[in-house]
């Protein structure tokens, strides 16, 4: 019988759904009872307000759980019935109360709403032999830049990393990128990123979709995979990057600050680094780059310059240039390449060479 992790894999709860069907709300989450074998039985199901699903049959007359139903060696014609009225009832709240997703961890279906949204790509099986390989492909030339899949994390090299058997044999879904190799040693010093998985460890890396790594990196280091199979490199090894960052005037007044003073200090993003440059976006209604910086210092750790205790580290910017909102506005960004700006990203070559003239 499919476990319960199983039969939930790659789904969302839907909350709103849970009451219609019969949930009750409890201090932990949603409770669900439902008899059945004529009341002999009786499914008892838990979703977390996470929505972790975990569940079991009790017997109606002992008022006992029914263990023997996720015994694997337990076996007859008795507990098969049992195990396919407890599995019918899993299934009817997954169709009912999840939605489906593309894929098992919600890091990696935050990473694919990324690249859709940003490069209008999608994902496809390139081995019909393993169906469940997810690859991503630079459109023009088709080489991947990204490959996605399960595995147990004992596959991985840890190296000297204190594992218990129960977490090597778990499965956890990952991703393999491309990397620049003068950058591959200070990579594999990162929590949650290893030599490749069944390819090239000069030039890839995968990255475990666990939170570990944090989105601004995970979507930063896709970014720069794509560009690199692209053969359009975004910054050399060893010089400075360009990125566009976006600043939502609801939220933070960086008007302001820039009017106090032309160094700030602002949350550090994705890879930046010292001698980077930086594009601010403006975003709606104004959707335009207003302000482009250099990057005297990064990671800086926040000793409470910020309340947010959320941010970890910052970074010390300095304003070089003001833009007016008309000359790099969002229709120039996806003239040059640019389709969104939702996080912190690096530049196009050809946005580059528009902006570089534009610098006095």
């Amino acid at each position: 019988m499919p476990s319960e992790s199983d039969i939930f894999r790659k789904k969302r709860v839907v909350f709103e759904r849970l009451v219609p069907f019969g949930f009750v709300k409890s201090e932990t989450g949603y409770d669900y009872r439902e008899k059945i074998f004529n009341g002999d039985f009786e499914v008892w199901l838990h979703i977390s307000a996470g929505g972790q699903v975990s569940g079991k049959v009790m017997d109606t007359d002992l008022g006992e759980e029914y263990l023997a139903l996720h015994v694997a060696s337990a076996s007859g014609n008795f507990i098969g019935q049992v195990r396919e009225a407890y599995q019918d009832v899993l299934e009817r709240v997954a169709d009912v109360c999840y939605e489906a997703l593309p894929f098992a961890s919600d890091q990696m279906n935050r990473l694919a709403n990324h690249l859709k949204a940003t490069y209008g790509d999608d994902f496809d099986h390139p081995f019909e032999k393993y169906p469940d390989i997810v690859s991503y492909r630079y459109p023009e030339n088709q080489k991947w830049y990204g490959l996605v899949m399960t595995l147990a994390r004992g596959k991985l090299n840890l190296g000297e990393e204190q594992w218990s058997q129960v977490e090597l044999e778990q499965k956890i879904e990952v991703i393999n990128i491309k990397v620049n190799p003068e950058k591959m040693s200070d990579l594999l010093t990162t929590a949650g990123i290893y030599p490749s998985y069944h390819m090239n460890k000069k030039s890839w890396v995968t990255v475990v979709l666990d939170e570990t790594v944090s989105d601004d990196l995970l979507f930063s280091l896709v970014d720069n995979s794509r560009a690199l199979v692209t053969g359009k490199s975004l910054g050399s090894g060893s010089g400075p990057d360009y990125w566009i960052i976006p600043a939502n005037p609801k939220y933070y007044d960086i008007d302001a600050e820039f009017a106090a003073s032309k160094i700030i200090l602002w949350t550090q993003k994705a890879s930046i680094k010292k001698g980077d440059f930086v594009a601010i976006y403006m975003t709606a209604p104004t959707k335009a780059v207003r302000y482009f910086c250099r990057v005297l210092e990064a990671n800086i750790p926040n000793d409470a310059y910020r309340d947010d205790t959320s941010i970890k580290k910052l970074m010390k910017i300095e304003l070089l240039q003001s833009f007016s909102d008309n000359e790099v506005t969002f229709e120039h960004l996806k003239s040059y390449g640019v389709k969104a700006v939702r996080g912190p990203r690096r530049m196009t070559k050809e946005l580059i060479a528009y902006i570089k003239p534009l610098l006095r």
